[in-house]
């Protein structure tokens, strides 16, 4: 069989088909390959931040660069020579220069004062701590330390607490006989709002013997001669107020009464030691 000879139009038409084809299967390779380098870099851009991470390479070259940044500092005279420290009363130095952490010669720009003042802080003795740079070389450190405002009595044993409710677990009870006695579960976590409460009558309080919580409601106030106050669960500022005022005009302490009942807003009652020593008591404006 004779092959055909192509026309001249038919074989230009075949060299357009070629390269057509030709500049298709660059476009589509070409495509290809840029997917397959992007992969590529993306890929290794996972792989190497994985490695920086992990392996702390970028963590361990910041530390580094930063050293030697402030070390430079240090040699220009920016450094801690002296450490003034105010406040301090009972708490160990050797705590406080743990939760410092700094050595005479640091440099004093790269100490980092928000963590420093939080590791004061949680010293057990420290409430609050203030940490200053005064430059070139001096840091002031003001600590406010933790003070007892009341004894804790909790299933015989007895613990100091501060006016946050926080329990010290240090300090001799015994050394501070003068504070409340308080009693009760969960009494500590409702201090603030006892002091508080007792503030509104402050001549009272030198004749309380202690403050009773009853089942974490309310309180019970135990005065040094037996009588006791039963307070309500709610506005017992207003109750202890309203209590003064009929201890000023009938000195309620100085009878033989054994409880006041102010639980109820609008009545009171009166328990005497004797049916035969009861008599009547204003309240009000009105004898009950």
């Amino acid at each position: 069989m004779r092959r055909q000879k192509l026309t001249t139009r038919q074989k230009e038409s075949q060299k357009i088909n070629r390269k057509r084809a030709v500049r298709q299967w660059w476009r589509i390779t070409s495509r290809r390959f840029m997917f397959v380098c992007v992969a590529f870099g993306m890929l290794s851009c996972a792989v190497g931040g994985w490695w920086l991470l992990h392996g702390n390479k970028l963590e361990l070259a910041y530390i580094s660069l930063s050293n030697k940044f402030w070390q430079k500092t240090a040699g220009l005279g920016f450094k801690v020579d002296n450490v003034y420290l105010e406040g301090r009363k009972f708490t160990s130095l050797a705590d406080i220069t743990r939760a410092m952490n700094i050595h005479s010669g640091d440099p004093i720009l790269g100490i980092p004062l928000t963590q420093m003042r939080l590791d004061l802080q949680a010293v057990p003795r420290v409430k609050y701590a203030e940490v200053a740079r005064v430059l070139p070389n001096q840091l002031h450190i003001h600590i406010v330390e933790r003070e007892p405002v009341a004894i804790w009595q909790d299933h015989g044993k007895l613990h100091l607490i501060d006016d946050d409710g926080i329990v010290m677990e240090y300090g001799d009870p015994a050394q501070y006989n003068n504070l409340l006695l308080i009693v009760g579960d969960n009494a500590p976590a409702h201090t603030h709002e006892l002091f508080s409460m007792l503030s509104a009558e402050p001549e009272m309080v030198k004749n309380i013997a202690a403050a009773l919580r009853i089942g974490d409601r309310r309180w019970n106030i135990r005065f040094k001669n037996g009588v006791e106050l039963k307070l309500p669960e709610g506005d017992a500022t207003a109750a202890w107020q309203n209590f003064a005022a009929m201890e000023h005009e009938n000195h309620l302490l100085e009878r033989a009464i054994r409880t006041v009942d102010m639980r109820l807003s609008d009545r009171v009652f009166v328990k005497y030691n004797s049916p035969t020593e009861a008599t009547p008591v204003k309240y009000s404006g009105s004898e009950i």
